[in-house]
This record gives C-alpha cells, sequence and structure tokens, in this order.
C-alpha cells in the first residue's frame, strides 16, 4: 500500500510543488508511555496540490508506525445528524434490501437501516494477533484495497448500499479504496462515504485538526472531485454543521466513462494564509503561554488529552510549558501524553492544585459547560478557562482585552 504523495497527489495523481506547512519531527499522538519516553514520531508537512487543491500529507506513516501500543485507543465521530442521513439514503433506493458497513463507525447507521427492514452486515479488516501493538483505524484503512476486499466481496456477495464512514480521509491511497469497494455493490447500488470537512479549521487557521493518520483534508470541491476520479456518479453532497468542523457525507453510484480532465488550479488562498500563518502564531502562543505559566512553570493545566489536545502541545511546542495533564478516562491515567513531561491526572488533582491560574480546554463545545461545572471551584477563586480552539470566541488564540 502506498504511503506518500512526494511524487504525485494521492487523488489527482499531478506532482505537488507548492511549499509545505513543515510542523517539524513530532510525537505519534497515540502513543501513550508509563516513562515519558517519545517512542515514536513522524515528519509533518502538509501540502495543497495546485492541480486539484486536495490539503494532505506529503508523506503519511505506515501503519506500524501509528498503531496503537495500548487497548484503549478508540474514537467516536458524530452521530446526530444521522436520522436524516438515512431519510436521504432511502429515498435514492426505497427497495435496498442489503447493506454494509466497512469500518468501526458503522454501526449507528446500521441499527438505523436495520430498522427500515434491510439486511444488515459488517466488515472486519482489523488485524487481530499483534504481539506489542493493537491496530486500528492505521490497519483498517490500509485494508480498503482490491486484494483485501476480494475474500469479503466473494463470501459476502453485493450490497444495495455500502457505508464507509471516517476512513477515506486516513487512507493514502483513496481513489484506489473507493475503486475496490466497488466490488462491494450491486448493479445501482449506493457508496456513502462520510468525511470531515476541513473548511472551517482552515479558515479559523485551527493547527490542532492535523494528525498524522489523516492523509486527507477534504472539502467539498476535492471530496466530488474523489467521486470521480474513482469512477462515481455524485447523487448527493450533504454537509452536516459542527461546531468546530461540519460532517460531509457524499451519495454516489458507479458511473459509466472516464472523469473529465481539470485544469491546474494553483494553490487556494486558504491554504497559503494557513500555512503562512503558522510560524507567527507559534511564536505568539509560546510567548503568551510562558507568561503565564510563571517563572516556574506551574501555573497551566490542560483538561481533555485527545489527539487535538497532544498535537496542540507538540506542533506549538508548548507541550513543556502544563503543569497538569488533566482527564477523566481512567485508561489514561499515569500514561504520559507523547512529548509532556507529566503524566496523566484526574481532575480531583486539578481542583486541589492551588498553583494553577489557566486551564486550557481540549474538549468539544457540546461538552464545556459540563466540564465547567465540575471545576467551578477553581473559576470562584480566579483561575482563567481558555479554549484551544481557534474558532471559539474563547481561545487562547485570540488576545482578550
Amino acid at each position: 500500500m502506498p504511503t506518500r504523495s512526494s511524487s504525485g497527489c494521492r487523488l489527482c495523481g499531478q506532482p505537488i510543488t507548492t511549499q509545505p506547512l513543515t510542523l517539524g519531527v513530532l510525537p505519534v499522538c497515540n502513543r501513550f508511555t508509563r516513562d515519558g519516553r517519545v517512542d515514536h514520531s513522524w515528519a509533518l508537512d502538509i501540502v495543497e496540490c495546485e492541480a486539484c487543491r486536495l490539503v494532505q500529507l506529503r508523506e503519511a506513516p505506515p501503519p506500524e508506525i501509528v498503531a496503537p501500543a495500548v487497548p484503549w485507543i478508540r474514537y467516536r465521530e458524530p452521530e446526530g445528524h444521522l436520522d436524516a442521513l438515512v431519510e436521504r439514503l432511502v429515498s435514492f433506493r426505497p427497495l435496498a434490501g442489503r447493506a454494509l458497513g466497512t469500518g468501526p463507525f458503522e454501526q449507528p447507521l446500521l441499527t438505523r437501516l436495520a430498522g427500515r427492514g434491510l439486511q444488515i452486515e459488517s466488515l472486519d479488516l482489523e488485524e487481530k494477533g499483534c504481539g506489542g501493538r493493537h491496530p486500528y483505524l492505521e490497519t483498517w484503512q490500509a485494508r480498503l484495497n482490491a486484494a483485501d476486499l476480494a475474500a469479503p466481496a466473494a463470501s459476502l456477495g453485493t450490497f444495495d448500499i455500502v457505508s464507509c464512514r471516517y476512513l477515506i480521509e486516513h487512507t493514502s491511497a483513496p481513489v484506489d479504496a473507493l475503486q475496490a469497494l466497488k466490488t462491494l455493490l450491486s448493479p445501482q447500488g449506493l457508496l456513502l462515504i462520510e468525511v470531515p470537512d476541513s473548511s472551517k479549521f482552515l479558515a479559523a487557521r485551527d493547527y490542532c485538526f492535523l494528525w498524522e493518520e489523516h492523509s486527507c483534508y477534504f472539502v467539498e470541491e476535492t471530496l466530488r472531485r474523489l467521486a470521480e476520479e474513482s469512477g462515481y456518479r455524485v447523487l448527493a453532497l450533504l454537509r452536516y454543521p459542527g461546531a468546530l468542523e461540519d460532517a460531509l457525507a457524499t451519495v454516489l453510484t458507479p458511473a459509466d466513462g472516464s472523469p473529465a480532465a481539470a485544469s491546474p488550479r494553483g494553490s487556494s488562498s486558504l491554504f497559503q494564509a494557513y500555512r503562512d500563518d503558522f510560524a507567527p502564531t507559534r511564536a505568539r502562543l509560546r510567548g503568551k503561554l510562558a507568561t503565564l505559566a510563571g517563572p516556574d512553570g506551574d501555573r497551566i493545566a490542560l483538561f481533555g488529552i485527545g489527539h487535538h489536545a497532544i498535537m496542540f502541545a507538540n506542533a506549538f511546542g508548548v507541550a513543556d510549558m502544563f503543569a497538569l495533564a488533566v482527564d477523566d478516562d481512567r485508561d489514561k491515567a499515569g500514561f504520559f501524553p507523547p512529548g509532556f513531561a507529566v503524566p496523566v491526572v484526574g481532575s480531583d488533582r486539578l481542583l486541589a492544585g492551588g498553583q494553577i491560574t489557566t486551564c486550557l480546554f481540549a474538549v468539544a463545545p457540546h461538552i464545556e459547560g459540563k466540564v465547567r461545572e465540575k471545576l467551578a471551584p477553581l473559576a470562584a477563586r480566579g483561575v482563567e478557562f481558555r479554549s484551544i480552539y481557534a474558532a471559539l470566541d474563547n481561545s487562547i488564540m485570540r488576545d482578550h482585552a
């Protein structure tokens, strides 16, 4: 399975010559350890294709680099829009009888389709029995290819609806993946592809959404181009709003003929601004946090230790400025987040820490209110709460009067 786009775009195949956004060699975000050592890292260069404008990693890590070393690494994806999405799917194929989910985020959708009378199946591509590693999305996405899907296609047959939610942005060969999924589709079958939309975080110049596990960063234009390059006709391209990033869902059916060649468009102003603002943003944030941390570096806490928080800390070079890394997930307790000098502790430790004066939130906006309630005693003694997310009004990235 190819993992690199140094010689060409992983969507349209054209050479990429634009200047990259270089974040440097950073720890792999899921590599929590008991001793704080960084055992896996990757050089993150983000580029935009001048021909099709897909934002992508210049070099994507192979699965063995990013496979989790602990069994509890799991992610959640949005579900609130799935009732509406199922309505649209069924409206295109009201007589559909069989549906297949191809990844770990499919069950909420499949349950809804089963409630509409469809027979449902799930594809299991997760690798088993790897000593010292616990394969997850990095392995699943790598098996979305013709060779690995041949056996499931032969044993399961074809389906009227095939769903692939929140995997295509992980794959380093998205066109190959969509072409391979055709083998699972019945004549006139529907392929549902759902990905996070990148336009909001690009516009907000929020860098914590970058991730070594996301090879591709889609917007409407590039998701449509992916469908066409892979030999599909777009029946619908749907947007479901989110506070920080929207969900993009496209309903596809196989098309006849080859896609029309697209003319090179040049680098977008959106990506240019995103790339060019990184260095000054990093310098401003480091200066601000150094002041907030105080002379002894013991005044800032970070609450919510997921991959956004870890990317924020390491990409901006501020991981050593956090006196406390706080998360109430018991699986994380005692583990060092990659690149951090302190292990994860619970909110009880934060509440007892009298020297903390600033607490940064790396939690979703709909959760932040509950966290504030939990940490109300801190607010009562003057601790300032700020978010790491650049788009939010209380972001640490914004200058407050």
